[in-house]
């Protein structure tokens, strides 16, 4: 073969693929896809003080005994033990700390607690009767949560009116 026949050859190959190349390009050889966008708008959660912890009014154990006092979270209900301590109905109401949480209907819940709160020399543990929940149904849901707590005390205990402040936190997991 000869030299000028393979050059017409050769080119009419390239011509061959640039306008096959040209057919894909103006043919739209493209490709593409959708995607859905979205979000779940949530109502703010409130959070409402129904109640106060109270542990009204306690006698202290007498000499060498430890004496814990609890209110219960669930309940209200106080009990002690160890030591000879007692609680006294000679003044002040007892019960648990009551909540009352307010959002979006359905909606799932965290709540967190400080763990103790230190009044005046006393140390009030506290514990929460729930560490999550569900609001109930409907465009605004509520759910309510309870705190109560315990105090270990011994003879050598201050005397006198103890009280602070503990902070409940509720958010979305």
């Amino acid at each position: 073969m000869h030299t000028s026949r393979k050059l017409l050859l050769a080119g009419c190959g390239l011509l061959a693929l640039t306008a096959a190349a040209s057919r894909a390009s103006a043919a739209g050889n493209t490709a593409g896809t959708s995607a859905a966008a979205s979000v779940s708008v949530f109502s703010p959660f409130s959070v409402v003080k129904e109640t106060d912890l109270l542990f009204g009014r306690v006698i202290r154990p007498s000499s060498g005994n430890t004496t814990t006092y609890t209110v219960n979270e669930t309940t209200g209900a106080t009990s002690t033990s160890g030591g000879d301590g007692t609680f006294t109905g000679g003044g002040g109401s007892t019960g648990r700390a009551l909540f009352t949480v307010y959002g979006t209907g359905g909606a799932g819940f965290t709540i967190s607690t400080d763990s103790t709160v230190v009044a005046s020399g006393v140390t009030i543990n506290l514990v929460k009767s729930a560490a999550s929940g569900t609001l109930g149904a409907g465009a605004t849901g509520t759910a309510t949560f309870g705190v109560g707590g315990n105090i270990v005390l011994t003879d050598t205990a201050p005397t006198g009116s103890h009280s602070g402040v503990f902070t409940v936190t509720v958010d979305y997991p």
